[in-house]
């Protein structure tokens, strides 16, 4: 663990290896490290600064005397672009990914057109084979997370969920015939029916996996359904999320291990619903049915995805 140090005039030092808070840095804040590669969007100290930021110059606006006024932090956002380059760094150039980039917009990354074009090209694709794995035969990648009703999720660099269906769930829903989905905007809530799969055996309306406000919506699903079952970790994922707490909402997402546990037991559950009816075997990792509902009889498939996607 690193000790922050002192200096003989009572300064605290840089831990080696550690980095200073863009907050710091502008000399907002006397000390505070980094705990986000400068991913300022997901921070939620970034977060709290921005908006005491936002209110504060909104009560001087008025003309109020508050407690606790941080004419600093307004000062600062507002001279950002007369301030040296040396203090204007980009968190791409601090982090190391470009060797030279100023920053035009006070750190407001999710407005800035160069952020999102570098969240593109360093952000990982849920798809690639070299992340996924073989759990009990079903897909799984240790760069998502997992929600119990058999959504995936990844966090992109700009703070925000990408949504979609896992393997599981495909594999049980088989062909969809459309989809009904919250427009962006609209705030939803954990465990909440907002979603809709139109389907040949009745519709399935699946809950959100996190609150939030949805800030976009796949509108290629939307124009080729197929694409839900065909694609479901790369073009057919579902939407994107602003999380209302990115904290709170990963405790309740599964990964890793716990995600791979989770699906062994899951798959077991699901070969015991199945018995003999769907002509397959589930042990010793053997193939499962791209379209399980195809081998199901209307009644059967219902109760499945009700006790296994918990949709209504």
């Amino acid at each position: 663990m690193n000790t922050v140090k002192k200096t003989a005039s009572g300064l605290r030092v840089i831990p080696t290896g550690e980095r200073k808070c863009i907050w710091m840095d502008a000399g907002v804040v006397s000390y505070k490290l980094c705990t986000n590669q400068f991913q300022c969007n997901i921070c939620e100290f970034d977060h709290a600064m921005s908006n005491r930021a936002a209110q504060s110059k909104a009560e001087a606006q008025e003309n109020r005397a508050v407690p606790g006024y941080k004419k600093e932090i307004v000062q600062w956002m507002e001279e950002f672009k007369h301030r040296p380059a040396d203090q204007r760094k980009c968190r791409y150039m601090l982090s190391g990914d470009v060797a030279h980039k100023i920053c035009p917009n006070s750190f407001r990354c999710g407005d800035c057109t160069f952020d999102q074009m570098m969240q593109d090209r360093l952000q990982p694709g849920a798809d690639r084979d070299d992340t996924f794995k073989y759990i009990s035969g079903f897909h799984m990648s240790d760069n998502l997370y997992y929600f119990r009703n058999h959504m995936w999720l990844r966090l992109e660099r700009n703070g925000k969920y990408r949504i979609g269906i896992d393997d599981f769930a495909r594999r049980l829903i088989g062909k969809a015939g459309g989809l009904k989905l919250p427009p962006p905007g609209r705030k939803i809530e954990m465990e909440e029916y907002n979603m809709t799969v139109n389907h040949d055996y009745g519709d399935l309306e699946f809950f959100s996996p996190l609150d939030g406000t949805v800030d976009s919506t796949n509108y290629g699903l939307l124009e080729d359904s197929s694409l839900l079952t065909e694609k479901p970790y790369a073009d057919g994922w579902l939407m994107t999320v602003e999380p209302k707490s990115i904290a709170k909402s990963n405790r309740n997402f599964l990964r890793g291990e716990e995600a791979r546990a989770w699906m062994v037991e899951e798959v077991n559950l699901l070969s015991t619903g199945l018995g003999a009816e769907a002509g397959v075997t589930m042990h010793d990792g053997a193939a499962v049915a791209k379209d399980l509902c195809s081998r199901l009889s209307r009644d059967k498939w219902r109760d499945l995805v009700k006790s296994r996607l918990f949709v209504k």
